[in-house]
Parts: C-alpha cells; structure tokens; sequence
C-alpha cells in the first residue's frame, strides 16, 4: 500500500503566526482486498529542527515530519487497538481464506492525530507452521499490528 499526502492544513493565529499544521496521509490497496489507512498528524515546533519555525517550512519537509511521526505512531508512540477481526470464510471449502482485522488509534492530547486502518492478513502473513485454524486472535492482532508498522515505515 503506498500512503499518499492528501492535505496540509496550515492554521494561523491572530498575529497571522502558524498556530498549527495538520497533515492528511491516505492509502488504500491497489489489489482489491480493501485494505487502507486514514490518518491525521499534527505538525508541531518540536517537531522541527532547530532554528526552523512552522511559518518557514517547506511543503516537502512538513510532509517528511508526518510520516516520521505516522510511523513512530503505529510503531507504538500513539496505543493502537484492533476494533474487530473477521474472519473470512470459503463456502465451498469451509475453511478461512483470510482475516481482515481493523486498527484504530487516537491522541487524547487535543491535537487530533488518529489513524484508522483495515489490514488483510493471508495465509502467506502467517508464522511457519501456522494455519488459520491454528493462529489465535492475540496473535492475528500483532500480525495486523506489525503489517502496520511496515506500511508506514519511513526509508
């Protein structure tokens, strides 16, 4: 999945001073299974280098500063739960096919970053000697976790 910069959001104070910037980062599969990840990231002063203010920042630098801070959230800086798992079931053979598990994660500090993410794991995700009849779901989650983790990482 590649994650594509959708917005910049550039607030201003009274003193017409960047009081916030809010960076939208999406992306969906190019493989029909549905999975995509929504996220806002706010942008901060500390999250720049010294000596840089929010007001005399490139578009390409604030947009490198959310992803560093998108992957540092699904690698554990933001808690990220799995709201449900489904399991996705052949008819004709009645065993599971795949699983497809929802991530949502959310900052109560009031700056608004979130992300929301759906992952397909497949037979292929699973550790050697695994099945689907035999993976539980702790281990489902931290297998939608870690796929997470690598779609957002930064190179």
């Amino acid at each position: 999945m590649e994650i594509n910069l959708s917005s910049i959001n550039q607030t201003f104070s009274q003193d017409e001073q960047t009081s916030q910037i809010t960076v939208t980062l999406n992306g969906s599969s190019n493989d029909n299974s549905g999975d995509y990840l929504s996220s806002t990231v706010s942008v901060t002063g500390k999250d720049l280098p010294d000596g840089t203010s929010l007001d005399n920042v490139l578009d390409s630098e604030i947009e490198s500063l959310a992803r560093k801070k998108l992957a540092a959230y699904a690698a554990g800086a933001m808690p990220i739960r799995v709201s449900s798992v489904n399991r996705i079931y052949d008819q004709q053979t009645k065993q599971i096919t795949n699983v497809v598990v929802s991530l949502l994660g959310n900052l109560t500090d009031g700056s608004g970053d979130y992300i929301n993410c759906r992952t397909t794991i497949t037979k292929e995700d699973l550790p050697a000697a695994k099945t689907f009849a035999t993976v539980t779901a702790a281990e489902l989650k931290a297998l939608a976790k870690a796929k997470l983790v690598e779609v957002t990482k930064v190179a």
